[in-house]
C-alpha cells in the first residue's frame, strides 16, 4: 500500500530524530533530506 512505500524514508527520518534528538539542526535536515 501507500504506507509502505515511503516506508524506508519515514524509517531513515525516524533514526535521525533517534540519534540526533535535540541537537538536530535545520542544516541536518536539509543535509538528510538531499542525500
Amino acid at each position: 500500500g501507500v504506507a509502505s512505500k515511503y516506508l524506508p524514508s519515514y524509517l531513515g527520518w525516524r533514526r535521525i530524530i533517534e540519534r540526533d534528538g535535540e541537537r538536530l539542526t535545520p542544516r541536518q535536515c536539509l543535509a538528510g533530506a538531499i542525500g
